[in-house]
């Protein structure tokens, strides 16, 4: 049995036992911040599981809203989850956030933010809506969809036999693991090899996917919506320079003020694990005055994160967490256990 029937038998095995009751006055916090990215049905032309990880159902996502309703889990701004921080009598809750500025967030997600009245943060990063940033993985995914081998400048120039599905999926992944942890540069030749080679139109793609200005005022424009910073072009930040970091942020945080005539005051880094956030990037975000900042290490949140605003935790959600795996996380059920309790 593979392991993705296996995991979510075994989770929703925990829940029947209650681990999650037995854990949750430990590890589960004030309250929970969830990572999503897009919210609608499966899309046909993205065709590795590491891009269509970030798929929720529409179907999916409204089961989650129902669950946190009837757990009386509530719903609450960033702002909100701050001030909660400060009385965790208050009653537990979650923030919602969705990552990049995808195009559903305003055509699929936006209508049932306005339904159901729930507050949401969307983080956007600018260059990938306009282009200017290219959505490599989505590049890379049509690449190999369409060829027999790929050549690629990862650790020199590389060759990569893309045959099979299971030599594309090899392929994909050894592109990935280089891409998350490449520097701009890095990332700009790799980008202009899928292009020159492989005919990929990284125009076409924000086109396809990602929200335009005039979406993004119709979400900074609902009370319901808040638009957070995501650097400009989505790097590695900890692979920049200071200076080059500084921008990335601060840069992104202006245009986005300048867009939607709305202040900013939450961010995102990009990729968010450990390796792609240090102490510079943890005080570059403070000394831009960020009122919070999200990474994507797993954890839930506690009065203690009043003196972490730039480092706050994230459970990230994807098409197979369904309401067990909900429960878990709430719970403050990760892989990050041990850390998060030393």
């Amino acid at each position: 049995m593979s392991g993705a029937r296996v995991l979510p038998r075994i989770k929703r095995l925990l829940v029947r036992l209650r681990l999650h009751d037995l854990i949750a006055p430990i590890f589960g916090g004030a309250g929970a911040i969830l990572a999503f990215h897009r919210v609608r049905h499966p899309e046909p032309s993205i065709n590795f599981a590491v891009n269509r990880r970030n798929i929720v159902s529409p179907d999916r996502f409204g089961e989650l809203l129902d669950l946190l309703a009837a757990a009386g889990v509530e719903i609450v701004s960033l702002d909100e989850a701050l001030t909660r921080l400060h009385s965790p009598s208050a009653g537990r809750f979650v923030c919602l956030t969705f990552d990049d500025g995808y195009r559903d967030n305003h055509d699929v997600l936006l209508p049932i933010v306005r339904a159901r009245r729930i507050p949401i943060t969307v983080y956007v990063a600018p260059g990938l809506l306009d282009g200017s940033a290219p959505l490599w993985w989505y590049g890379l995914d049509t690449a190999l969809s369409r060829v027999s081998n790929i050549r690629l400048p990862l650790i020199g120039d590389v060759e990569l036999p893309a045959g099979n599905p299971a030599d594309k999926v090899a392929a994909f992944a050894t592109a990935l693991q280089f891409l998350l942890g490449a520097g701009a540069c890095e990332t700009s030749q790799v980008a202009t090899a899928l292009r020159e080679r492989y005919g990929i139109d990284f125009g076409a793609l924000a086109a396809t996917h990602m929200m335009t200005w005039e979406m993004v005022r119709e979400l900074a424009a609902c009370p319901f919506v808040e638009i957070g910073a995501h650097t400009v072009s989505h790097p590695n930040l900890a692979r920049l320079s200071e200076a080059e970091a500084r921008w990335e942020m601060a840069e992104s945080c202006a245009r986005l003020e300048a867009e939607t005539g709305r202040s900013v005051r939450h961010f995102a880094y990009p990729f968010g694990t450990r390796s792609a956030i240090g102490a510079r990037e943890l005080r570059l975000a403070r000394d831009l005055g960020f009122a919070s900042s999200v990474t994507a290490v797993p954890g839930n949140l506690f009065p203690r994160h009043l003196h972490r605003l730039q480092a706050w935790p994230r459970h990230g959600v994807g098409p197979d967490d369904g309401p067990d795996a909900l429960q878990l996380k709430l719970a403050g059920a990760s892989r990050d256990i041990a850390l998060r309790a030393s």
